[in-house]
């Protein structure tokens, strides 16, 4: 039961064995002390504006990406049309544009992962605890992957409904 839903019995328990006894003081419960210190604020505003900034900063990485495969389909868009021409069904090309495109994610996430544990001890360090956290690595690598699929996803039915026969037009 919450503490605060006893002090008016105590209060009502006080009064009855000494009426001389104040028992008016204004009393919070844990939460709302901790919420009022100037160090929770600080950290809690802290952490808002990074959780803010990585929310933006994977928006912006989300729309590269996106652009980047855009533009490297749309320059692949006549090779897409003849091997359509010659017989490639719909999910091939896809996984074309797919497999060109998931080296470099890999080599990015790979990077990631190398720069973040090396520096682990320097954060550490700066933040005051540890930060070696697998669950959270791997749900950011999850995170990332979802994202770069859905930013890729787009561009690949688009090469993956090209026209044969405009393709063959342009070339």
């Amino acid at each position: 039961m919450p503490p605060l839903t006893l002090l008016h019995p105590i209060r009502l328990a006080l009064a009855s064995l000494n009426p001389d006894q104040q028992a008016a003081r204004v009393v919070s419960d844990l939460d709302h002390w901790i919420s009022d210190q100037p160090e929770w604020r600080h950290e809690h505003l802290i952490a808002w504006l990074f959780s803010s900034f990585a929310i933006l900063a994977l928006a912006l990485a989300s729309i590269g990406l996106y652009s980047v495969v855009s533009y490297s389909v749309e320059q692949r868009m006549n090779e897409f049309g003849i091997r359509m021409a010659l017989g490639a069904q719909r999910i091939h090309v896809m996984k074309i544009v797919f497999a060109s495109i998931a080296a470099s994610i890999g080599g990015g996430v790979l990077a990631d992962l190398i720069l973040t544990l090396s520096l682990n001890a320097f954060l550490s360090r700066w933040v005051g605890s540890r930060l070696h956290e697998p669950v959270m690595l791997l749900t950011c690598v999850l995170l990332l992957g979802m994202v770069a699929a859905i930013a890729c996803f787009m561009p690949a039915r688009r090469a993956s409904r090209v026209d044969p026969m405009t393709a063959l037009r342009c070339e």
